[in-house]
């Protein structure tokens, strides 16, 4: 007999109208209370770690790749690649000469994960270790 019900965690066939295997379904309280603190986090983080970024001359930037073997170019441009409809996309000329403003409307999960894979991708993990064990970096002004 098909059934096209399936776990939302583990993609498990289930019987119509369950959401989770029986493992999984115990968790949810946990996911959801993990998700809450997550989120929380993020959108309290998310806009002290612009403002910190911005505030970064690109000479320090470069005081911190030259620490690095292959002295990479920092800081890095993640590529965010995201697939959405139509409908959820509005691109208008800016004001500045090349360039355009893009207004976006995508859901939560698929936004995150295109950020998590560009930051994966751009290795900003290596830059944050950089960041933490920085030293002298105040000598480049």
């Amino acid at each position: 007999m098909y059934r096209d019900d399936t776990c939302a965690v583990c993609g498990e066939s289930l019987p119509p109208d369950h959401f989770y295997c029986r493992q999984h379904a115990a968790t949810v309280d946990d996911r959801l209370h993990e998700i809450g603190e997550l989120l929380g986090r993020t959108t309290e983080d998310l806009p002290r770690l612009a403002t910190l970024l911005g505030q970064v001359a690109q000479e320090t930037w470069d005081y911190l790749a030259d620490g690095e073997p292959d002295a990479p170019q920092w800081p890095p441009v993640p590529p965010v690649d995201l697939r959405a409809h139509a409908d959820e996309v509005d691109i208008d000329v800016d004001t500045e000469p090349g360039r355009v403003r893009l207004s976006l409307t995508a859901g939560l999960t698929p936004l995150l994960a295109a950020l998590a894979a560009g930051l994966d991708a751009a290795d900003v993990g290596r830059l944050a270790r950089a960041c933490i064990d920085a030293q002298g970096a105040d000598a480049s002004h």
